[in-house]
């Protein structure tokens, strides 16, 4: 006991030089720190018993957003209570979980039967999902912005997995509830892998570590050979990304992840020189400059009627003067029944494999894209 208390202690202080490049780290020869390869805001250390994961501030990387000690249930291992250390028990058997897109990643993980309540259910696409929240088989606990706390109290989940935001805090009520909150800040990543690479973490709550990290050598290796199918065509053609809302057109910065797939699909992207990790707001004006000639458009939408050529237009008939709209060659996901948001987060390479299709229509002969079709 007294031998695992300095062991956690020693952790503790050294969580904050933990985000290092380092692949591997040996802490107290107890400790053993995972290599993860992409992923920059985890970091997962492996003891006898129990696993300790660091998630790091994505707004203010000196700090640490919470650390969590995944203990076996079978496991005798005696943790010291830390109020900076959340506890879990695993595996978890009974979850509440606020986004579609962990719930899909937690089913196919093959613990569906774990997920116990849905937040947004309205947002749910997997057919099962919906089936079961339609049987009452998984509690619909409404908004996940406005959450109702005496329900889950009710339904008393041993986990509450969400996203964080910058000003999240405490989560209010629902962080006073006791119930462990795993804050899924894979979102924050800035490349493919690196955010499909938390598919480790949530493995290892739900039992399934063996297993998704399987599955993410899967994923990785599929992700590198397309990408190297993708660098063996010499032509770059030039991608536009998204359209306008409203009077803002939201361009992806050089940094953030979906211009990294239009770059590892094999397409030329003219905005390289917008600096950032997310969207940068342009107007019409800017982005017809650069983008007039492009040769693909790829868009994404949510409207209850798919989009043809002319309902495109008819938003806005600017649109018609992008050499895209005027040789056929926009693409479209309409999110309204297409699962893009809920797969292809932790399955990159099934996104990418639709990409370098549309930049290189020779390649995959008789593939049929998954997430877009080619407006008529």
């Amino acid at each position: 006991m007294k031998n695992i208390i300095l062991i956690i202690l020693s952790l503790c202080l050294f969580l904050s030089s933990c985000f290092s490049n380092r692949e591997e780290k040996q802490i107290n020869g107890k400790l053993e720190c995972l290599p993860l390869k992409y992923a920059t805001h985890l970091k997962i250390f492996k003891a006898n018993g129990y696993f300790i994961v660091n998630i790091r501030n994505p707004w203010d990387t000196t700090k640490i957003l919470h650390s969590y000690a995944l203990v076996e249930k079978t496991s005798n291992v005696d943790l010291p209570a830390d109020n900076n250390l959340t506890v879990i028990k695993t595996p978890v058997e009974k979850s509440l979980i606020f986004t579609s897109l962990h719930a899909s990643l937690i089913k196919n993980l093959g613990c569906k039967d774990c997920i116990s309540s849905l937040c947004d259910v309205e947002y749910v696409l997997d057919e099962d999902l919906k089936n079961d929240i339609a049987t009452g088989k998984i509690k619909n606990l409404g908004s996940s912005m406005n959450p109702d706390v005496e329900k889950i109290l009710v339904e008393s989940p041993e986990i509450i997995m969400l996203s964080p935001y910058q000003t999240s805090g405490s989560f209010g009520l629902l962080g006073k509830t006791k119930i462990p909150l795993v804050e899924c800040a894979d979102y924050m990543e800035n490349s493919p892998l690196a955010q499909a690479e938390w598919i480790k973490f949530y493995g290892l709550l739900f039992g399934r570590g063996n297993f998704a990290d399987s599955v993410f050598l899967d994923i990785e290796k599929n992700y590198i050979n397309l990408k190297e199918i993708a660098k063996g065509y010499s032509s770059r053609p030039k991608v536009l990304a998204n359209s306008l809302t409203g009077a803002v057109w939201y361009m992806p910065a050089k940094k953030s992840t979906a211009a990294i797939f239009y770059m590892d699909a094999g397409f030329g992207y003219p905005f390289v020189n917008l600096e950032g990790f997310g969207t940068v707001p342009l107007n019409f004006e800017s982005v017809f400059a650069k983008a007039a000639d492009a040769d693909c458009w790829i868009v994404k939408y949510n409207r209850t009627v798919d989009y043809n050529l002319e309902s495109f237009a008819a938003e806005n008939p600017n649109y018609k003067k992008f050499n895209a709209f005027k040789n056929k060659n926009v693409y479209a996901c309409n999110l309204s029944y297409i699962p893009y948001y809920d797969q292809t987060p932790f399955r990159p390479d099934l996104l990418l494999k639709d990409l370098i299709k549309i930049a290189h229509p020779q390649a995959f002969e008789g593939y049929n894209l998954r997430y877009f079709k080619k407006l008529e």
